[in-house]
Order: C-alpha cells, then sequence, then structure tokens
C-alpha cells in the first residue's frame, strides 16, 4: 500500500479518472471481470472491449433488424440511418467538418492505407517520404509508388522540445535528416526534370507502435507549406505535398484534430480504439484529396449504373460509395458506437492522462532496476521526457533487458516467464522494421545477416551475434490499473534483477556439451550410485508412451519410439502444444505380436496396427525438418524423412481422436541433409550416418527421481506461502521421459558428460530445454493447463533463457556401432557416470 500511495502522491491527478462518473477500480470490477487473473498489457496490439459495451451491442442486434443497405426496404433505411450516424461519430472524434472530410469505412487500418497507396496519383514526378517509425502497412505504399516511377525514402525527424517536454515544431526546430532515394525506373525522369506539377505524399505515425513516441501535428502545415526548406532544397521537396497520418495506434488517446490540422489521409481501427468490432477500420478523407484518387475498380456498391457486354460504366458521385467496394460490414459499423459511448463518457483527455500516468511511473521504476554490480538492467527506446505532461509520450513502454555481465536477455525469455506469471504482452519488432533497427542499432547488414541466419517475423531468434533482434513491449488502455504496472514490475525485479541463489552455490547446467573423445571412457566411468527405474517409449510423437520392464535397442533409439507422427491434412506437425488432448490417446507394442495398439476416450475400440507389416501401409511421402536435433557443436540439422502413409480408415480414427483431419505417417527412412549453426553457417553433421526418428532434440531424455522429488518440494513451498489449495505435485511421467533414474543427488545429471547403463554408452547432449507442455495435466478425462512446474522451474532452472530438466542422451559414436537385435535396456541396471 505504502507504494501506491508514493504513486498516487505523483499522479494522483492523472490516474484513475478522479472527476469522472466511474473510478479506474469501478470500471475493473463491473467491466472487466475477466481479468481477475490476467495482466493484459498488450493494448498496442488489441486493445480489450467491455463486458457492458458487449452487452449493449448484444441487445442492439437482437433487439434490431439492420438489412444491407444497398435496398429501399425499411431494415435497409434503418441500417443507413446507422452507418450514416457512425461517420458523423468518427468525423466528430477527430474534429472533422463533413464539410472538409468524409468518413470511408474499410476492413481495417490497413486496407485504409491501402487505399490511398493503390489509388494515389504517382508519377515518375512524384515522391513518397515517410518517418522511419512507421508500420509495414505504411511502407507497402512504397510499392505503388516504386511501380509508377516516384521516388521513395525515408526520414528521421527531431522536434526541438521546450523544458517541460512540448514540442516547438516550428519550421525552424524541426530537423529532416534524409535517407538514400530509392527507385526503380531512374531512367524516366533525371532530378532536374523534376517540376512543380507533381503530387508528393508524406506518411507518418501520430504515435509509433514501437516506442510510443508521439509525432506532433504541426508536421502537416510544416511538410505541406515548406517542404523544400525541411528537404533543404532538394529536387524532391518540389510539388504538391499531401499528408498521410496513420492514427491506428494514437488515435486511442490523441485523435488528431482536423480542424486545425489539414490532413488529407487518416487511417483508423476501431479495435485498436475499443476492442471491438475487428476487421473495421476508416479512412478520413479530405474531399480535394479524394478527388485526385484514381480508383480503377468498381462493384455493386460503388456504380450507378453499369452496362455488362459494352464498356460502359457510370460510378457513383458520393466519395464513400465510391471507394467502398460491396457491401460494407454494417452490423459492425453499427457496434462502434457503443465504443464511442465510453470514450465520450470517460473522454478521451482524461484516458490520455491515466494512462500516460501508468507508463511513466513504469518507466521509471524500470530505469531505477540496477544490479548487484550497480550495471542498469533495463534499456527503455524512446526519447520522451519522463513527465506525464509531455505532449509526446504516448501508451507504449519499449524495452530490453541486460544480465550483470552486460549480455541481453532474450526478449522471447521474457514473453514466455511473463505468460507464466499470468502477464500478456508483447513481443520482437511489432511489425514496424525501421523503428525497430533504428532504436536497437541494427544496420543493413545486420538486418542481412540476422535474415541469413533464419531470422523472420515472429520466430525464436532474439538475440543474435550479441544484439538483440527486437524488444519488449507494455502497453496500457484506459482500463489498465496501477496493480497492472506493479505485477510486471514486480515481475522484472523477481526474475531478471535477483540472481537465483542456486546459481550461487555452484549448480552446474548445461545447455549443452561438448563430449569428450570416447577412448578410455570405461577408466573414467564410476559408479553414480543410480539405476534404470524405468523404460518408457513413445510410439506416436506427442501421443501417450506405455512402461516396460525390458525393451530392444535400435540405431536411432529405444526400437519404435517416436516412429510415427500425426500431420495435418495442411501439412502441420501436430504435438501436445498445438493439440493437448493428444496426451489422451494410450499406445502400447506387443513385441510378441508385433502389433501397436492405439486407444483414445473419442473412439469406439481399440485401434490395432501391425508393425512389422506393409498391409496397412498405402504410399510414400517426403517432408523435412529443420531444427529438428540440437547437435553437440552447436550446429540445428536439417532432416529429410522418407515416411509411409496409412489407408483411410486408420486417418479417419486419428482425425475422431484428435477432433480435426490429420493422417499417420511412419518413419521408413531419414537423413541429415545439411546443418545450420545459429550463426547461419553451414556445417557437418557428426551424426550423418545415424538414423532419427521424430524425437524433437535427441534420442534419449533421462530424469532423475530425486531431481523430480526436489522440484516437488519447491512447489510444495510455493504452494504454501501463497496459500492456494493443495500442494502440487507432478510425476517424473510429466516430462515425458524415456528413462527415470533413481538414486543419487538432486541434478547431479547435469553434470554428467558420458554414461554407461548396463552394457549400453551414451554421451550426454546437455539439459533438456523445457516449454509450456509440462504444464498441461489430466483431471476427469480432460486435459488442463496450469502454470506449474514451469513457473517453479524457471525460477532456479534458467540458463540464458533456457529452463532446463533433465538431460538429453545419444549414444556414443564408438557404441553406435555395437548395436544390434540382442541389445537391450533393462530396468534395475546400474548406472555409471563420469562428469569430468
Amino acid at each position: 500500500m505504502e507504494d501506491k500511495e508514493e504513486f498516487l502522491k505523483e499522479f494522483g491527478d492523472y490516474y484513475g479518472y478522479p472527476n469522472g462518473p466511474k473510478t479506474i477500480n469501478e470500471i475493473r470490477a463491473t467491466e472487466f471481470k475477466r481479468l481477475k487473473d490476467t495482466v493484459y498489457l498488450d493494448h498496442a496490439g488489441a486493445t480489450l472491449y467491455s463486458e457492458l459495451q458487449m452487452e449493449a451491442i448484444f441487445k442492439d442486434l437482437t433487439t434490431s433488424v439492420y438489412g444491407n443497405p444497398h435496398s429501399q426496404s425499411d431494415s435497409s433505411s434503418t441500417t443507413s440511418d446507422i452507418v450514416r450516424e457512425a461517420r458523423q461519430q468518427v468525423l466528430d472524434y477527430c474534429n472533422a467538418s463533413p464539410k472538409d472530410y468524409k468518413c470511408i469505412f474499410t476492413s481495417g487500418a490497413t486496407a485504409a492505407l491501402k487505399l490511398v497507396g493503390e489509388n494515389f496519383p504517382w508519377s515518375c514526378k512524384s515522391t513518397f517520404m515517410y518517418t522511419m517509425e512507421n508500420h509495414n502497412s505504411v511502407l507497402g505504399i512504397r510499392e505503388y509508388a516504386l511501380n509508377q516511377g516516384a521516388a521513395a525514402f525515408a526520414v528521421d525527424i527531431k522536434e526541438a522540445v521546450d523544458q517541460d517536454g512540448a514540442s516547438r515544431s516550428s519550421v525552424n526546430s524541426v530537423k529532416v535528416s534524409q535517407h538514400p532515394v530509392q527507385r526503380r525506373n531512374e531512367a524516366e525522369v533525371l532530378e532536374g526534370e523534376l517540376t512543380g506539377d507533381a503530387y508528393n505524399l508524406f506518411a507518418y505515425p501520430s504515435e509509433c507502435n514501437f516506442s510510443g513516441v508521439r509525432f506532433s501535428l504541426d508536421l502537416v502545415n510544416i511538410v505541406k507549406q515548406n517542404a523544400e526548406k525541411i528537404l533543404k532544397g532538394s529536387p524532391y521537396s518540389k510539388g504538391r505535398w499531401m499528408v498521410l497520418i496513420d492514427a491506428a495506434k494514437g488515435c486511442a488517446t490523441q485523435p488528431p484534430d482536423l480542424s486545425i490540422y489539414p490532413v488529407d489521409f487518416v487511417a483508423i481501427s476501431f479495435y485498436k480504439l475499443f476492442g471491438y468490432p475487428t476487421g473495421l477500420g476508416a479512412l478520413i478523407i479530405r474531399n480535394d484529396a479524394a478527388k485526385l484518387l484514381k480508383k480503377t475498380y468498381f462493384s455493386g456498391g460503388t456504380v450507378a449504373a453499369s452496362i455488362a457486354d459494352i464498356d460502359f460504366v457510370r460510378r457513383r458521385d458520393g466519395v464513400e460509395e465510391h471507394f467502398e467496394d460491396g457491401t460494407i460490414s454494417f452490423l459492425s459499423i453499427a457496434s462502434i458506437r457503443h465504443g464511442f459511448k465510453i470514450f465520450n463518457t470517460l473522454t478521451t483527455s482524461a484516458m490520455c492522462r491515466h494512462i500516460m500516468s501508468l507508463a511513466m511511473f513504469l518507466k521509471k521504476k524500470l530505469l531505477a532496476f540496477r544490479h548487484e554490480n550497480g550495471e542498469s538492467v533495463c534499456t527503455l527506446y524512446d526519447n520522451t521526457s519522463l513527465k506525464v505532461s509531455s505532449h509526446d509520450s504516448g501508451s507504449i513502454v519499449s524495452l530490453n533487458l541486460k544480465r550483470p555481465d552486460g549480455s541481453w536477455f532474450g526478449y522471447r525469455e521474457v514473453e514466455k516467464l511473463a505468460s507464466l506469471s499470468g502477464i500478456q504482452l508483447r513481443t520482437g519488432c511489432f511489425c514496424n522494421p525501421g523503428a525497430c533497427a533504428k532504436y536497437l542499432g541494427l544496420s543493413h547488414s545486420d538486418l542481412l545477416s540476422n535474415l541469413e541466419a533464419g531470422h523472420v517475423c515472429w520466430d525464436d531468434n532474439d538475440v543474435i551475434n550479441g544484439k538483440p533482434t527486437g524488444a519488449v513491449r507494455v502497453s496500457f488502455g484506459y482500463m489498465s490499473t496501477y496493480e497492472d504496472a506493479k505485477k510486471f514490475i514486480d515481475f522484472i525485479r523477481s526474475s531478471f534483477v535477483s540472481i537465483p541463489s542456486e546459481f550461487k552455490k555452484g549448480y552446474l547446467l548445461r545447455a549443452k556439451s561438448n563430449p569428450y573423445p570416447t577412448e578410455g571412457i570405461e577408466n573414467r566411468l564410476s559408479s553414480s550410485g543410480c539405476y534404470l527405474k524405468s523404460i518408457t517409449i513413445y510410439p506416436i510423437k506427442s501421443c501417450a508412451g506405455f512402461s516396460v520392464q525390458s525393451w530392444p535397442l535400435s540405431s536411432a533409439g529405444l526400437k519404435y519410439d517416436r516412429e510415427w507422427l500425426l500431420k495435418s491434412w495442411t501439412g502441420e506437425i501436430l504435438t501436445q502444444k498445438k493439440v493437448p488432448e493428444m496426451s489422451l490417446i494410450s499406445t502400447f507394442i506387443d513385441l510378441n505380436q508385433q502389433i501397436l495398439s492405439v486407444e483414445s476416450p473419442c473412439c469406439e475400440g481399440k485401434l490395432q496396427i501391425k508393425v512389422d507389416s506393409d498391409s496397412y501401409l498405402c504410399g510414400k511421402e517426403e517432408f523435412y525438418l529443420h531444427s529438428q536435433r540440437l547437435q553437440h557443436n552447436g550446429y540445428f540439422s536439417i532432416i529429410r524423412y522418407e515416411v509411409r502413409c496409412y489407408e483411410n480408415e486408420i486417418d479417419q480414427w486419428f482425425s475422431n481422436a484428435v477432433g480435426q483431419p490429420c493422417s499417420l505417417v511412419r518413419c521408413c527412412h531419414s537423413q541429415y541433409c545439411s546443418t545450420l549453426s545459429n550463426n547461419g553457417s553451414m556445417g557437418m553433421c557428426r551424426d550423418v550416418d545415424s538414423r532419427v526418428n521424430f524425437a524433437n532434440e535427441a534420442p534419449f531424455l533421462l530424469i532423475s527421481e530425486e531431481s523430480v522429488s526436489d522440484l516437488n518440494n519447491r512447489l510444495c513451498s510455493n504452494t504454501q506461502k501463497h496459500s492456494v489449495g493443495a500442494p502440487a505435485y507432478v510425476n517424473p511421467m510429466r516430462f515425458r521421459p524415456n528413462l527415470v533414474i533413481s538414486g543419487g543427488e538432486p541434478y547431479a545429471e547435469d553434470g554428467w558428460r558420458n554414461l554407461k547403463i548396463g552394457n549400453t554408452y551414451f554421451t550426454s547432449l546437455g539439459g533438456c530445454n523445457r516449454c509450456q507442455m509440462i504444464n498441461f495435466y489430466h483431471q476427469t478425462g480432460q486435459v488442463k493447463k496450469t502454470s506449474e512446474p514451469l513457473a517453479t522451474l524457471a525460477s532456479y532452472r534458467r540458463v540464458k533463457g533456457k529452463i532446463l530438466f533433465g538431460i538429453l542422451l545419444r549414444y556414443d559414436p564408438g557404441n553406435r556401432a555395437g548395436l544390434d537385435t540382442n541389445s537391450w535396456l533393462t530396468v534395475g541396471e546400474e548406472v555409471h557416470s563420469n562428469s569430468e
């Protein structure tokens, strides 16, 4: 409570709608009850709809009859009236007079931007200028410009600010730095031939969705009236300048005032404003700008008349009708008035103050964090002051985190741990490559190198060559609370500032190991005090396995282990991460009868498949899997699989079992084609001669009973501290191990380099990186999910972004050649290990 009192002393005049009809606590209690256990911090991605808002929409749609507006019926007239009212609400929101502006409804802000790009009067004399801080949807306009011979270039804009953070934004206080000019048809026009009769377009966001930095609306008049001056007489500054503002993000708290700033085009997204409806946006367009757009396509709603068998069409005169192809999304349009009702009640100025108070509070707390050695924890990406009155401070806090040694925590690690703590945020570049490169200091060569290393949008490659490839983004909404910000602050402090005590005690955790040469292993192995407690085989990838007392080995690991998998009809590999119900499918192989038996609670009868016969197989396919196994030398393998397919009856059985169309395939041949390192270089795989089935990383996964027991003690302790129900407990099988050992000390296996079980020798590939799949558990025949045990493991088993538990094994290279049909593993065999 003391922390909140301090917060209210500084931000109480801005936070919580003190003069509004409801306080923030009342809003959360009555309109966002579903957020009880969730901290939602991705309002820049999609803000949340109010429950009362949705109740009003449902009542409206269930008591009114809205027909297609392209008619004269009563229901059509009702719809037309609602649409007309909605257009006016959008214009009023931006203080735009209907005499000067029109509202065109689109399928989203992206469609609004595309409409401008594809219909703008580009010529070889035109220029498309845009700020580096722009969404990909704006950058896409460049394609239309360049294809028509126009020039295009990015600019960095720096505005001088007063001591109170307010922008001065006069012509003399704005500095524009121009990036290289791009052209595709340079031969069509020389710079000296550029004249003043061209139409040019300048695009910028009202708020950068990467950093939260706001751009001054004074830029509209500055560019329109003084382009030559701010571009220092560049020949590309000549002509008539028009301005496009991407307000998809910024419009939620500070809509542009179009009565003061003559913006030509404004793109809006409604789910960014009030959560619902999705798939609906608008383009606010000046009437004189609309006349310049050159629209080619026509459709049902855009023509007054057309003749089918001759070249004749007469288009409608109205701006909206001219650009809205087909039937507009009238039910969604009817819904936006209920969102605007919220905004009109709270007022955008109060929402802006509320949101900015949270953003400023969070920034101050994050900047104050220091590691034990005094090094800063957080790097923030903005250029704003820390005053809530600052005009250029938005709702976004974008950051990355550093370790005490100066290396970066990967943003995916932050996202993964945040999710375990019930915090929803976003990471990456947020479809804003210019701002991402600018703030992270990534050069063109860095970006191309990252791409060659396999990095693309939304993947897990968060740090390459020592540099982050994206950031962590926290963004607030009008319903966000102090408690939301505080929980994120506490999460950062506990997960990234303090150092887990186990590391200090000398726990040996290795993401991967470089095995010693195999010669003389026998002389280095000694009794570990452990024995093999259980053996489990998982014939079908991600389905349940079965345990045995003894089992034969093959060159791919345990015989038949992960030799089958399920593929969707689109080619996607099905796993428990995507289809948790796969864990309910039980399997068993009878070695004597050579039959794979499969059962599912969703299917009647047991499915039996002969494993030594081709009678069920009806074809052969080939596909590739990337990064299937992490080799000991740091290379990711690219594996070519040849698989056998099964007849329709078997596929239908599994489709019923998982609830979606899928096919069963069996690995009949696999081959390493090449390997790719995590920095993008090619290499040779040491295991090119071995066959591998569908295991994720290695042929064997080993778990220690003592390590599981230690984890359960921690889970029990955490539960008692938080007084949440009965103590949690996990069974070793939750981790889907092949081998469970008993005896010895907890986590002793972390330090093993080599080991021997019975007469078989293995090499450790290091710890197994755990994912949220271990949080799934069964209860009354259903698959449920919790945050444990991954959350507890993350508190003391985290190394360089990986949460390690259990170790991965492969055969020793010299041992594999000796394997034959007589090689078996048996429960009870002693485990000898080498930790040198």
